[in-house]
């Protein structure tokens, strides 16, 4: 049976379950924001890296190196290569190479802007891949932040559940002890009634062996005293003749 201190702990503890369910839910909010944050960032970041590969496109018709070569950017690519479109290594950089040596021989200038167009290159496929890594990391948080939320929710309707049977057996049981009561109060009442009356009994018998007994006695008296009024002649004639 549970009492009023029990009550007051368990209801003590069920708001700390609900203050945790929402700080986790709180949590899981800001994770989401900042992952919608940062997609938005690498949304800018790619939008930027695609006016980069239409420059480089251009760049690259210009240059007219490799037929039909071209930055495609794919934005579900995992690695820099599948990002661009293109196989660095083994189609642009030997087509850059030829090209570099011709550029050595005829103008510096433009060698150097090539370059600096092929570190952006890569600078942006690594920034992209940085990215990508971090969303996969947020998103693994926030995948355990939701299941913590699912399992403390979980244990809080376990426990709201138990709370509940546990009341409910609780009002059982004083519904019982009440009936209990009342029933031993109806038993009481109707033994006080019977003594009540068992008593009255007694005393008006009482009364009546009283009332009986002084009557026997009175009799006995009277019986008694008519007794020895009969006997003082007597009694009286027979010293009288003593004395003679």
């Amino acid at each position: 049976m549970f009492n009023a201190r029990d009550a007051e702990r368990m209801k003590r503890e069920l708001q700390a379950v609900e203050r945790d369910i929402v700080d986790a839910e709180v949590a899981r909010n800001g994770w989401e924001e900042k992952s919608w944050d940062l997609d938005t960032m690498i949304g800018h970041k790619f939008k930027e890296l695609e006016a980069l590969s239409i420059e480089c496109n251009q760049a690259l018709r210009r240059l007219k190196l490799v037929q039909g070569l071209q930055y495609v950017l794919n934005a579900k690519g995992s690695s820099p290569a599948e990002v661009l479109g293109i196989d660095y290594k083994s189609t642009l950089k030997p087509a850059l190479d030829s090209f570099a040596d011709d550029i050595n021989k005829s103008s510096m200038s433009k060698l150097e802007e090539l370059i600096s167009l092929q570190q952006q290159s890569v600078e942006n496929a690594v920034k992209i891949e940085a990215k990508r890594n971090r969303v996969a990391a947020l998103q693994s948080n926030c995948d355990e932040v939701e299941a913590q939320v699912n399992y403390l929710r979980k244990e809080t309707q376990n426990y709201t559940s138990r709370c509940a049977s546990e009341a409910e057996k609780l009002v059982e049981d004083v519904e019982i002890e009440t009936h209990n009561v009342n029933v031993v109060e109806r038993e009481v009442a109707d033994v006080l009634e019977t003594s009540k009356l068992k008593l009255q009994e007694a005393m008006k018998q009482r009364d009546e062996e009283i009332s009986e007994m002084k009557s026997n006695l009175s009799e006995t008296a009277g019986a008694v005293s008519d007794s020895y009024k009969s006997s003082l002649p007597l009694q009286f004639g027979i010293t009288f003749e003593a004395n003679h």
